[in-house]
């Protein structure tokens, strides 16, 4: 009798967790790698704050067209060694379409290889048109969004903006690569960043 019990609880276990994950909708992941520790943190905590933001923001109007964003968020120090550990920790991801970084010439330099051989698109910040901008020139309703997500109501710096827009060109060339075919990849979205401009908080941005 005991055995027809349990076996009754697991198949109640084992149903609950279907429809747990009958509940859950698609998710797409966008790595984001910058300097969380070290001398060079002040860039990470500043860029993190914003992707958080453009994150939440995107989530709360329904995804990319009901898929939901997973920020996936590491710390190459500063390092370039450890950068190139970061960026093949992401492209073995198959969830992982995009990333945005690692806002320092050293490190992007060497990871840019390992993302174009995995034919990862790359939105380099740090470099134009995401370099640091003037945060006294940001639209107040996004300094007020920003402060809301930190901690302590920290003001952006100047990766704040620049990450924010690289984020927001990445929204439109997931909506596109919808439009188009449905499926979101690395090269749906590769294909969708070719010639995409936005409007962002810093200005015009493109994929260069």
């Amino acid at each position: 009798m005991w055995r027809a019990a349990a076996r009754l609880l697991a198949l109640a276990l084992a149903a609950a967790l279907l429809a747990g994950c009958a509940s859950v909708g698609p998710v797409v992941k966008i790595g984001l790698v910058a300097p969380f520790e070290g001398r060079d943190r002040a860039v990470g905590y500043d860029a993190i704050y914003a992707a958080r933001l453009a994150v939440r923001e995107v989530n709360a109007r329904g995804g990319i067209d009901g898929t939901r964003v997973a920020l996936v968020a590491l710390d190459d120090r500063g390092d370039p060694t450890l950068a190139t550990q970061t960026a093949a920790a992401l492209v073995v991801d198959p969830g992982v379409v995009a990333v945005v970084g690692h806002y320092l010439p050293a490190t992007t330099a060497a990871a840019t290889d390992i993302y174009a051989k995995a034919e990862m698109p790359l939105l380099v910040a740090g470099a134009s048109p995401f370099a640091a901008a003037d945060p006294a020139a940001l639209p107040a309703d996004f300094v007020a969004a920003y402060e809301a997500v930190t901690p302590f109501d920290e003001t952006p710096g100047p990766y704040a903006g620049p990450t924010y827009d690289a984020f927001g060109l990445l929204w439109a060339a997931l909506a596109q690569a919808k439009e188009s075919g449905g499926e979101l990849s690395r090269a749906s979205v590769q294909q969708a960043l070719r010639g995409l401009e936005y409007q962002g908080v810093t200005g015009t941005v493109y994929q260069p």
